[in-house]
């Protein structure tokens, strides 16, 4: 990312550092879950614990900031938009505790492209040829790193990753349609609800909760912890910048991935996952900077 594909960037340096750190929150988040998932917790575990604490720690700032007004309007679309973000955590989560970091990484970049698409079909946002050309150039990144039919027991996170990154979509858009009548603290709240209530029944009803050993409690309360200052600085970000400026840093998350798949567990992506994550990197930029400058920007509330 150069000064020429980034204009006046160093007029928004805290909103880019801002949204560097989200990117590298995430990243950690997403180490954890992949430590604690090799340590032999369920899927179902991790998300609970993440929703217990990261219920508790969002209900904690309401009530403290006087705040609970804001997640009193509730709307019908609300509920698909818990469960849509829900299949979206777990199937993520699975995804990247089997999977390599970076790959699973890669593939969720492809979520911009995918909001796009679902804008289009269900919002009747306008694409234009460049912009349909970019969503069709960033296809075929996620099939660089697909690569269907290679090895179908390898490629099971990465599908679990690809329907993750579809559902995050799918709550994105949801989010646009009602962020004019419902705050950002109440999506967030609702979301933790529903995982907690639906991955406590998976985890209790399925007898699959695992005592936690002492030394993995710090490894649960950082995983939560690393997803709500994600939330926090990404929602900073957008106040302190432009949001055509501060969205393309989301993408080092996957050189944040890659590092930490590297020196923890020694992954190393291959040749078509590095040509894919140039792809659909490369084609995220341009059409974010491109739909950007067409429209104005919902800044989330907060």
């Amino acid at each position: 990312m150069n000064a020429a594909a980034l204009p006046d960037a160093q007029y928004h340096g805290p909103g880019i550092f801002l949204m560097l750190g989200s990117a590298l929150s995430l990243a950690v988040m997403n180490a954890l879950v992949k430590w604690l998932t090799l340590e032999s917790y369920s899927t179902f575990q991790i998300v609970f614990m993440n929703a217990v604490c990261g219920f508790t720690a969002v209900l904690s700032w309401l009530l403290m900031s006087g705040r609970m007004v804001f997640v009193k309007r509730v709307r019908p679309l609300l509920l698909v938009y818990v469960m849509a973000a829900l299949t979206a955590c777990l199937s993520l989560f699975y995804a990247f505790g089997h999977g390599q970091l970076a790959q699973i990484s890669t593939v969720v970049a492809a979520a911009p492209l995918l909001v796009a698409v679902l804008s289009f079909v269900f919002l009747a946002e306008r694409l234009s040829r460049w912009q349909t050309g970019l969503i069709v150039a960033g296809f075929v990144g996620i099939l660089l790193v697909l690569r269907p039919g290679v090895d179908m027991q390898a490629s099971l996170p990465l599908l679990a990753a690809l329907g993750g990154t579809f559902a995050l979509a799918v709550s994105q858009v949801l989010v646009r349609k009602m962020s004019r009548s419902i705050h950002t603290a109440a999506f967030i709240l609702y979301f933790y609800t529903g995982a907690l209530v639906i991955s406590g029944v998976l985890v209790f009803g399925g007898d699959l909760w695992q005592p936690a050993a002492a030394g993995d409690l710090p490894l649960f309360l950082g995983c939560a912890a690393a997803d709500v200052l994600a939330l926090f600085l990404m929602y900073s970000a957008f106040r302190c910048a432009p949001a055509s400026m501060v969205m393309p840093f989301q993408y080092s998350n996957i050189v944040w991935s890659a590092l930490m798949g590297y020196v923890i567990w020694q992954e190393q992506p291959d040749n078509w996952t590095l040509t894919g994550a140039f792809v659909i990197i490369g084609t995220g930029i341009l059409f974010t900077r491109t739909a950007l400058r067409r429209k104005p920007v919902l800044v989330p509330q907060t």
